[in-house]
């Protein structure tokens, strides 16, 4: 595979210059690179070995999140292909900080390219409104998408109004959605399930779905499910097996299949994924202040410091309790202070799920609410 070496150095360029950059962000950038073996059989072909590598970044900073994903895959005497993905959203309220009402906007492009000839294209742009809670929110929205191929000499374009809620507790996260696609006037229904479940060493992601293609029978009906498990054996790696089913991209004309593979990972600082949904304040009660029951959930920590408006600033140590949280000292009166955590004496972070502002240095620190007894919490 000499001719797959550029793009390798390529990607592997671009991953480590993601992994120096700035870390003054809402959260601390999560970086991973995937080096896997795989086993994949299409619905339209006989089944192959592949050998990949595979990279991601995500990032959130105030009111903007980012995600850029690339891969290639050998698949020995069939060739290679080169992937690559972005994508952007800002967020925005209609009132102040405290309103759970946020508006998206966002777009993103992507591609891939087949050593024997086959070239994709594919873009999208989406609106939504969120509702938001602590712990839980929904949205309604749309896209637009379109899509060309060396196969086929005229671009294809798809219309996709969606709705769908999330839950997510300490350790799981749960995602349920419905797509409405219109493709070049066709339309195929979708709806999609995922759960995520991060604790101690462990990663599991588990999805399914289903899709009603444009035909008169239901034979053409489509469903998938699989899943993806991480476990970690230290902060920057982990053992990594995932398999299933996944469906067809009709957007990009790339056919389903089945898959297995088994991998491994690498990363500078082991990083929950990032909640692909705006955050509304989180608001803490008197009691929870005085008594000390405010805390946060920091995977792969050996020590945590919290420093604010209430101590000057001074960086504080941080204890766990019996679930495993972080906690705030105990003590805060009722109020909004600014505040930061610095994870193992080196990195400065705001936790997920925290809102975040400026902190006039160029930088952000997240907010946190201590709300007085009858205060509506």
């Amino acid at each position: 595979m000499t001719s797959g070496r550029r793009p390798v150095t390529a990607l592997l360029t671009l991953w480590l210059a993601m992994s120096h950059a700035d870390g003054a962000s809402a959260q601390a950038p999560r970086l991973e690179a995937d080096v896997s073996g795989s086993r994949i059989e299409y619905d339209t072909l006989s089944a192959l070995d592949a050998l990949s590598l595979s990279l991601l970044s995500e990032w959130q900073l105030p009111s903007l999140y980012g995600r850029v994903t690339a891969g290639v895959t050998g698949f020995g005497n069939e060739g290679t292909s080169v992937q690559a993905r972005g994508s952007l959203s800002g967020w925005m309220s209609p009132g102040d900080d405290s309103s759970p009402l946020r508006f998206e906007l966002g777009g993103g492009f992507g591609g891939s390219h087949h050593s024997r000839g086959f070239d994709v294209a594919v873009g999208r742009a989406d609106a939504r409104m969120h509702m938001l809670g602590r712990t839980y929110g929904a949205w309604l929205g749309a896209g637009l998408s379109s899509a060309k191929n060396s196969y086929d000499s005229s671009a294809v374009w798809g219309v996709m109004p969606n709705v769908g809620a999330w839950w997510q507790g300490a350790y799981v996260r749960g995602t349920a959605s419905y797509l409405y696609a219109r493709i070049d006037g066709q339309a195929y229904p979708e709806t999609d399930l995922a759960l995520t479940v991060s604790r101690g060493p462990v990663d599991v992601s588990v999805y399914a779905g289903v899709r009603e293609w444009p035909y008169d029978t239901g034979a053409f009906d489509e469903v998938w499910a699989g899943g993806t498990a991480a476990y970690w054996v230290s902060r920057n790696a982990a053992l990594t097996v995932a398999g299933g089913k996944y469906p067809a991209d009709v957007m990009q004309g790339v056919p389903g299949g089945r898959f297995l593979s088994l991998g491994l990972r690498f990363t500078p600082r082991r990083i929950r994924p990032i909640p692909l949904s705006a955050v509304a304040p989180i608001v803490f009660s008197s009691e929870d202040a005085t008594r000390g029951g405010i805390g946060f959930d920091i995977d792969g920590a050996d020590s945590v410091e919290i420093a604010g408006d209430w101590n000057g600033w001074t960086p504080e140590p941080m204890v766990r309790d019996g679930r495993g949280r972080w906690l705030v000292p105990p003590g805060l009166q009722p109020g909004v202070y600014r505040f930061n955590l610095r994870l193992d004496g080196e990195v400065w972070f705001v936790p997920e799920g925290v809102p975040t502002v400026e902190d006039g240095f160029g930088g952000t620190v997240g907010v946190l609410i201590v709300a007085a007894s009858g205060d509506g919490m």
